[in-house]
């Protein structure tokens, strides 16, 4: 069917006004172009086959209406009836729609089959290092070698002996400065900047309880 004839049929059944952009909007499923429907909408104008009106520099096209008997109530009622059935199926379509559109969505933000495999099998490594350190726990196996444990005995000895040393030195020479300082010495600790184990929730004694009875002194 060529385009004029296309476009006179349409503005036909439709039986309203159409730009020509409203024509080739629904005519595109049927290949015909803006400037097709345009040059065939002037033709068909111009030949008289269909009537134009300018608002501006906008142009609006209809069918002749004498060619359209007028319709009776009981056909008019009809006509009503199928509008609103088609509307109902319309919205009831575009709810499908939107709900496939949906899921599909859903889909696109879920992993593929071989990325789920992909995290599959790493989840399932880890688990199996993780058995394996539990097995190893259960068993009582040695988990350090003689030679680790005692690298760190002697440096938790070297700190705590650092630790109590230093201590020793602080209260020697606080014994000494603080005979005739009536304030208390908590107050005089915090302007002065000084750390003490009470202040930071530290216990010697207790750190040194951790030490096996065979390293302590």
């Amino acid at each position: 069917m060529a385009a004029d004839e296309r476009v006179l049929t349409f503005l036909q059944q439709q039986n309203r006004p159409y730009n020509a952009q409203g024509v080739t909007d629904h005519l595109a499923q049927f290949g015909v172009k803006k400037a097709q429907a345009q040059k065939a909408l002037d033709a068909l104008s111009e030949s008289g086959k269909i009537n134009c009106k300018e608002f501006g520099k906008t142009k609006i096209y209809t069918a002749l209406q004498e060619a359209h008997d007028d319709l009776s109530k009981e056909e008019m009622d009809s006509v009503q009836r199928t509008v609103t059935e088609l509307k109902a199926k319309t919205e009831n379509l575009s709810s499908s729609v939107r709900a496939k559109q949906k899921e599909l969505q859903a889909l696109q933000c879920s992993l593929t089959s071989e990325q789920i495999a992909a995290k599959t099998a790493e989840l399932q490594h880890q688990l199996q290092e993780a058995e394996a350190r539990l097995q190893t726990l259960r068993s009582g196996s040695t988990l350090i070698t003689a030679e680790e444990r005692q690298a760190v005995e002697k440096a938790f000895l070297a700190y705590t002996d650092a630790w109590n040393k230093r201590k020793r030195v602080f209260k020697s020479i606080w014994e000494q400065v603080s005979e005739n300082i009536e304030q208390n010495a908590q107050d005089l600790f915090e302007e002065m900047g000084v750390e003490t184990d009470e202040a930071a929730g530290a216990s010697l004694a207790q750190v040194q309880q951790l030490m096996p009875k065979r390293a302590r002194r």
